[in-house]
């Protein structure tokens, strides 16, 4: 797939993975959109929306404009998201239903509202986490929001085959990123929370950077027929074979012994 002269989309393109795959596909001739909280100034854009992809209404404002302009895209990013540390039994409800929404509604309802514009041998691609096959503790709402938007990419891969538009959902490992940082923390007084946080804050400041990421990503786009799910990464790929070899309660183990 030759990428010059398509249009792009990208939710959480202005900063970390999203950025970072908003530059290589700048450097390869693409038109990008970009749909963030937080509005970027990067030349790379032809139009950055500041936006809240969870806010519906101007959401679809958002699209009905992209599309005036394009009428057709190629490509969509569905890249925007949020963390949740902490115990469950310490998790605001509030919080449960927005890390829902953000990472995994409003994404639905995004792919939704492009869907009949996106040209024939288009791409979706949604930002996966290892933590949709290996669930973690201390981030178990995101854990769901991530298993959830793989489900939702696969199913609808069979939706829009005969469109000739592929699907795919990549899932990288521990990424060098402010999503660290603008982790929203939920907390109580336990030592074994706060140290598997910490565990797992350390891990993603040593990890990968999000250009490592972009490139293998732009690279499996290219493909004719890309898989369903791709891991990023040498720690990602090696987990996701160890998911299909062994047991469930064997994989849960092996967690307990990393974050607790």
């Amino acid at each position: 797939m030759k990428l010059d002269g398509k249009v792009a989309v990208i939710s959480g393109g202005a900063s970390g993975i999203g950025f970072a795959i908003a530059k290589r596909l700048k450097s390869e001739g693409v038109r990008i959109y970009d749909i963030s909280k937080t509005t970027s100034k990067s030349e790379i854009f032809e139009k950055s929306f500041q936006c809240d992809i969870s806010d519906d209404e101007k959401v679809s404002v958002v699209v009905e404009e992209i599309l005036k302009k394009e009428k057709n895209i190629d490509l969509l990013f569905c890249n925007a998201g949020f963390g949740i540390g902490g115990l469950l039994e310490n998790a605001k409800i509030s919080s449960i239903a927005n890390i829902m929404n953000v990472n995994l509604i409003a994404h639905m309802k995004m792919t939704k509202l492009f869907l009949k514009n996106i040209n024939e041998n288009g791409r979706i691609v949604y930002t996966g986490s290892l933590a949709s096959i290996i669930p973690l503790p201390y981030q178990a709402c995101y854990s769901a929001s991530k298993a959830g938007i793989e489900n939702f990419a696969r199913a609808i891969a069979t939706e829009v085959k005969q469109k000739k538009i592929k699907v795919l959902t990549f899932m990288p490992g521990d990424i060098n990123t402010g999503f660290t940082d603008a982790r929203i923390k939920e907390t109580g007084n336990s030592e074994g929370e706060r140290q598997g946080i910490a565990k797992m804050e350390k891990s993603e400041r040593k990890g990968k950077t999000p250009d490592f990421v972009a490139k293998r990503v732009l690279r499996v786009i290219k493909r004719r027929n890309p898989p369903l799910r791709v891991s990023i990464g040498g720690t990602s790929k090696l987990i996701s074979a160890l998911v299909k070899i062994l047991p469930v309660k064997m994989l849960n183990f092996l967690v307990e012994k990393i974050y607790i």
